[in-house]
């Protein structure tokens, strides 16, 4: 480590993120790149006045592994441009190029160091020129997304839909899950083939995006699949978003050599308020459970999903009734 580099470090660091004009502009942006911990090539931007990083919600980059400290450590560019990393008293330790930092002192950072936080997270620090961020956002953009909807992956969704229920909690929102399955399609791709079906995939990714909001997040889960997370305030609100996707759908034809076809989805939802504690898995294999139920009961149609009973959602009155149904095979 370069011990010019290092300065007492005053209590201030809340205060420096909290009033960032007294802190000099980057001349050119801050990234951390994941290396390990998280899925690789993700390009963390960081704030040149003050990035404060740690597993809790609040911090300006949240990293939710268990082995870092809720505040964990702290990025900043001082008035003569030197970028500096400092270790906020963290219980498993900020390491740069494989030696760990003293506690409470900022230390140097130059461009390409390794740095790694707790025992998971391993990023590398870059401040790169235009063309070469430009080339590192459209390689990681070819890892997380799918090549025929332009929708994220599978993997990317899994990595990120806790950090929606985090977002939408600190605005006193819960969060919904739905999973969305294309009615009949292999009768689709058998009847008009898959170049067919592969439109098919296409229009129902593109009302989607049209469906959703910005902060909403959809990805293609597999096969004729898509998986939807997004913060709603209330359960009927999560089953009227459903049930606007699933009219959008319903109301679309799609034309196969020059016949219109009409495309229907049945969607599985499943909500968990704010503040309680909630289970990604659970919350995924209950929307997928309510799938089966909204299939068993006819397709085209929305079921709000729990752990213990499914109930269709009837849109023209808001009432849930419960039923019950044999699995689909």
């Amino acid at each position: 480590m370069d011990e010019n580099c290092s300065t007492s470090f005053f209590d201030t660091v809340v205060q420096e993120i909290a009033s960032p004009g007294s802190q000099p502009s980057s001349p050119s942006p801050l990234y951390f790149i994941m290396l390990n911990g998280g899925i690789p090539g993700a390009m963390l931007q960081l704030s040149a006045t003050g990035t404060r990083i740690g597993r809790a919600v609040d911090n300006t980059l949240q990293l939710p592994e268990t082995s870092l400290s809720r505040y964990h450590a702290f990025l900043r560019v001082d008035e003569e441009g030197q970028i500096r990393l400092t270790d906020l008293g963290s219980t498993n330790g900020t390491f740069l190029n494989g030696k760990r930092l003293p506690e409470r002192i900022p230390i140097c950072v130059k461009d390409g160091d390794r740095i790694q936080f707790g025992s998971e997270i391993v990023v590398k620090f870059v401040r790169p020129d235009p063309c070469e961020e430009r080339f590192q956002r459209d390689l990681f953009e070819r890892t997380v997304r799918d090549s025929l909807t332009g929708l994220y992956n599978r993997g990317y969704f899994l990595s990120e839909v806790g950090h929606i229920g985090d977002r939408g909690a600190l605005r006193g929102l819960g969060m919904a899950v739905f999973m969305i399955d294309i009615d009949h399609f292999k009768r689709i791709n058998d009847t008009h083939g898959h170049p067919a079906g592969d439109q098919v995939l296409r229009e129902v990714a593109g009302v989607l995006r049209n469906s959703l909001r910005g902060d909403d997040l959809i990805a293609r889960y597999g096969g004729e699949e898509f998986i939807v997370a997004l913060p709603v305030s209330a359960p009927d609100q999560a089953a009227e978003r459903a049930e606007r996707i699933r009219s959008n759908l319903a109301d679309r034809h799609i034309l196969f050599s020059g016949r219109p076809v009409r495309v229907t989805v049945s969607i599985g939802v499943i909500y968990a308020p704010a503040g309680r504690p909630r289970s990604v898995p659970g919350m995924i294999a209950a929307a997928d459970r309510g799938l089966y139920q909204a299939k068993n009961a006819g397709r085209d149609r929305v079921v709000f999903g729990s752990e213990a009973r499914y109930r269709p959602y009837d849109p023209e009155t808001a009432v849930e009734r419960d039923f019950d149904s044999t699995p689909v095979e």
